[in-house]
C-alpha cells in the first residue's frame, strides 16, 4: 500500500474523460505516461493486484524446469515442482535478499550464490549453511520460505497475482477463450524468448500502439496491406472484461503479413474458415498482447522498468507437426525478418510519442473511428485506478466488495 499524493487523484479524476463513448473519448492525460509518482501509483493499483501473464507451460514442461523473469522490479522464478504443479516464486533470498537464480533451467533446488542458503522447488527453506549456531535450522524452516504468488493457467499460458484475494482470471476472457479454443494453445510449442529490454516508452503505449489498426496504414505503408486498417471490426467491452480485442481481416484467406501476403506455415488444423480469413489482436493487461493468425500465434509480454523504460518478450508458437517440417527454420527465420521490420517501425514511433507526451503542449488528442480500442482500454484502467483509490468496490475471491485505499 502506498500513499497517494493529489496529483495522483487529479490524474484519475482527469482520466475519466478518456472512458467515454469514442466519438466523445480523449486520450489520457499525458502525465499519465511520464509522471514517477503515476507509475508508483500503478505499480500498486494495476501490477499488483491484476493477473499477469508470465509465460506458457510448455516453457517449463518438466519437474526442476524454471525460468526468471522480472516485473515491475520483482525478480520472479515460474518453475514446476517435483510433483508436477507450476508454481511463481519470489526469486529473493529471504536471508539478505539476493536473487537466488537467474536465466533458465532444470534444477532439484534453488541455492542462492549469497551465501548458499538453498530452498525446496515449492519455496520451503531446505539448507542455511552455518546458521545452527545462531538458530536452530528446524526453527528457521518454520519461519522462511520464499514468498508465492497466486497462479493460474489460462489457455496455457501462466498467470500470477501478487494479491491472495484476487478473482479468479478465467470468467474475465470469456470472448478471448471462446476465439482461442480451436488452437489448442495448451499444446503448442513456444519457440525460444527474444528479449529487447530498455526500450524507452510507458508501458502502455505498447498497448494502445498494438490494439489500433489506424496507424497501420501509415506508420506500416506497404508491408500492412494485405490487412487493411479499413477491414477492422470492434467488439463491444463490457465492464467486467479482462481482454481488449478487435479482428482485422485479410484480403484473401489465410493470408500474413508478409512479402508474399500468404500464410507462410500450414494452416492450423481445427480452425474455422472465418478464422482463417482475420488476424485478432488481443491485450490482457497489463503485461500481454498476442495476434492469432491461421499459421501461428504471437505473443509479447510487456514488463515495466520504469515509467520511461520496458522490457519486451516476444515468443511464437506453433503446432508441433509444423515445428517438425524440414523447412520450419528456413521458414521461421523469414517470419522473424517480417517480424523485426515492424517491431522497428512500432519502437520508433512509440519512443517518438513518448518525448512528446513530456512537452508542455502534448495534446489529449480525439478518437478516431479505427482506434476504438483505446477508449476500451482507458476504461479497464480507470476501473482499476478508482477501485485501489476507493471510488468503486472490489470484489474479493471470496465474494466481498472492498472499499479500496
Amino acid at each position: 500500500m502506498i500513499t497517494v499524493g493529489q496529483t495522483v487523484r487529479d490524474l484519475v479524476a482527469q482520466a475519466a474523460e478518456s472512458t467515454r463513448p469514442l466519438a466523445e473519448a480523449r486520450a489520457l492525460p499525458p502525465a499519465c505516461y511520464t509522471s514517477e509518482e503515476f507509475f508508483a501509483f500503478e505499480r500498486e493499483a494495476i501490477f499488483a493486484h491484476t493477473w499477469l501473464c508470465l509465460g506458457h507451460q510448455n516453457q517449463v514442461p518438466n519437474p526442476g524446469d524454471y525460468f526468471a523473469i522480472t516485473l515491475i522490479d520483482e525478480p520472479l522464478l515460474v518453475v514446476r515442482d517435483q510433483e508436477g504443479q507450476i508454481r511463481v516464486l519470489s526469486a529473493v533470498c529471504q536471508h539478505r535478499g539476493h536473487p537466488i537464480a537467474t536465466g533458465q533451467g532444470n534444477c532439484k533446488q534453488f541455492r542462492c550464490p549469497y551465501h548458499w542458503w538453498s530452498y525446496a522447488l515449492s519455496g520451503e527453506l531446505v539448507a542455511a549453511p552455518e546458521m545452527d549456531k545462531t538458530v536452530p535450522i528446524a526453527d528457521l524452516r518454520r519461519e522462511i520460505r520464499l514468498p508465492a504468488l497466486k497462479v493460474e493457467l489460462w489457455q496455457g499460458f501462466i498467470f500470477a497475482n501478487f494479491d491472495p484475494d484476487a478473482t479468479p482470471l478465467a470468467p474475465s476472457l470469456v470472448k478471448l477463450s471462446d476465439e482461442m479454443a480451436n488452437y489448442e494453445m495448451e499444446r503448442m510449442v513456444v519457440m525460444p524468448e527474444t528479449d529487447i529490454p530498455d526500450l524507452p516508452w510507458n508501458w502502455k503505449i505498447t498497448h494502445e500502439n498494438a490494439l489500433e489498426p489506424y496507424h497501420t496504414q501509415f506508420v506500416h505503408k506497404g508491408y500492412h496491406e494485405m490487412a487493411p486498417a479499413s477491414t477492422a471490426t470492434f467488439i463491444d467491452w463490457d465492464p467486467d472484461d479482462g481482454q481488449i480485442m478487435h479482428p482485422t481481416y485479410f484480403r484473401e484467406i489465410d493470408g500474413g503479413l508478409n512479402p508474399t501476403g500468404k500464410a507462410m506455415f500450414p494452416i492450423i488444423r481445427g480452425l474455422t474458415e472465418e478464422q482463417r480469413r482475420r488476424t485478432v489482436f488481443a491485450s490482457v493487461p497489463p503485461s500481454m498482447f498476442l495476434s492469432l493468425k491461421p499459421d501461428q500465434v504471437f505473443t509479447f509480454l510487456d514488463l515495466p522498468q520504469s515509467v520511461g523504460k520496458l522490457t519486451l518478450r516476444i515468443n511464437f508458437y506453433f503446432p508441433e507437426e509444423t515445428v517438425k517440417q524440414r523447412s520450419f527454420q528456413w521458414t521461421y527465420q523469414s517470419q522473424l525478418a517480417c517480424t523485426k521490420i515492424f517491431g522497428e517501425q512500432d519502437g520508433a514511433t512509440n519512443a517518438n510519442l513518448q518525448r512528446g507526451l513530456r512537452s508542455r503542449f502534448a495534446p489529449r488528442g480525439r478518437y478516431c473511428h479505427q482506434e476504438a480500442t483505446l477508449p476500451q482500454f482507458s476504461r479497464w484502467l480507470v476501473k482499476r485506478y478508482r477501485q485501489y483509490l476507493g471510488l468503486e468496490p472490489a470484489v474479493t475471491a471470496s465474494g466481498v466488495a472492498t472499499n479500496g485505499r
